[in-house]
């Protein structure tokens, strides 16, 4: 090998490691927040980033007027080039409801999830929101503050058929608000 093609080598070696190692140290959050921008969205909020592993995230954000509110969730995955938006899903919340509710399949999306169900609670009586699954597995939904006075609740899994579950609102006294199945 000529001494020429052994300098290029070393040079394009050189310039990949310190390529992966700026991606590697490089900050999630404004890439995943870039990334949001990209939808082009009127007004939009993000409430949370919610990390499932090093390469995969949920954004739940809102986004639009009061009167005209939608909450979603967009799915970002991490690859060589960086954070990228993988899929998406929002719709506008129901103020006839203490419990706004959604659902989305991530199979397509992710590696190791499958479910997610999500929305925001609109009544702020609501402490707690409990998931029971058709085949009868009960769980606990993680409930997330954001701006100070809003929540929204979620529940991902892995494997577990979320669709047709009941999802149930409850007080801090553990009174039943409100209760959904879809």
């Amino acid at each position: 090998m000529s001494k020429k093609l052994k300098i290029v080598l070393y040079l394009a070696a050189v310039l990949l490691g310190v390529y992966i190692t700026n991606l590697v140290l490089r900050d999630d959050i404004p890439e995943i927040e870039k990334g949001m921008n990209s939808l082009h969205q009127p007004m939009k909020n993000i409430a949370h980033i919610e990390f499932l592993d090093e390469n995969q995230a949920i954004v739940f954000y809102e986004w639009g007027h009061k009167e005209n509110l939608h909450f979603g969730s967009v799915f970002f995955r991490k690859n060589l080039l960086g954070w990228k938006v993988v899929g998406s899903s929002s719709s506008e919340l129901s103020h006839g409801y203490k419990l706004d509710w959604s659902f989305s399949n991530l199979e397509f999306h992710f590696s190791n999830y499958t479910d997610l169900i999500r929305g925001k609670i609109l009544d702020p009586q609501i402490e707690e929101v409990n998931v029971k699954t058709k085949g009868g597995n009960k769980y606990k939904a993680k409930l997330i503050e954001y701006d100070h006075t809003e929540k929204f609740w979620f529940l991902v899994s892995n494997g577990e058929d979320l669709t047709g579950s009941t999802i149930t609102g409850l007080s801090s006294e553990g009174e039943i608000i409100e209760q959904i199945t879809q």
